[in-house]
């Protein structure tokens, strides 16, 4: 995952998390991503797996697609 990419998820999650009022204890609580591992990855320090994006989104009532670029986002 490249800096655009993971700034791009991070950023939908984090969206997301607000607009579903969730903290990051909630997320980490409900999604099994470690607190400490789920803020580095928001703060794009890590990239987040295909896992974790799946139990992120489960946790949040979201589908993986809201998390993710689309094929036709500005990636280039």
């Amino acid at each position: 995952m490249g800096t655009k990419e993971r700034h791009l998820v991070a950023s939908a999650i984090v969206t997301e998390m607000q607009r579903a009022d969730r903290s990051v204890r909630w997320v980490s609580d409900r999604s099994g991503v470690d607190r400490a591992v789920l803020a580095s990855k928001l703060e794009e320090r890590e990239d987040f797996t295909m896992v974790d994006l799946a139990n992120i989104a489960a946790a949040l009532g979201v589908p993986v697609a809201a998390l993710t670029p689309s094929a036709g986002s500005s990636l280039r």
